[in-house]
């Protein structure tokens, strides 16, 4: 198997040693079983949910929003 150096944050290479401890493996194979588990994962990227647009008739507007006076008025008035 080949060999490299990683550089590590002391909290992974705590879990890593914790892992292989308690399963009994060293902390290579955990890192490299671990590192195989996430790389596979990354390669199956699944598709966003397609959008659906839903639209619908909201009846006859309240109010001209061109009409400046009169929009500000409904706004005043919170209805």
């Amino acid at each position: 198997m080949p060999r490299t150096t990683l550089d590590l944050d002391p909290s992974v290479l705590r879990e890593l040693r914790r892992r292989g401890a308690r399963e009994h493996k060293s902390m290579g194979t955990v890192a490299s079983e671990l590192i195989a588990g996430a790389l596979s994962e990354s390669g199956r990227v699944s598709s966003p949910a397609p959008l659906r647009w839903t639209s619908r008739d909201l009846g006859k507007p309240r109010v001209d929003i061109e009409d400046k006076e009169a929009l500000q008025a409904l706004l005043e008035s919170g209805s």
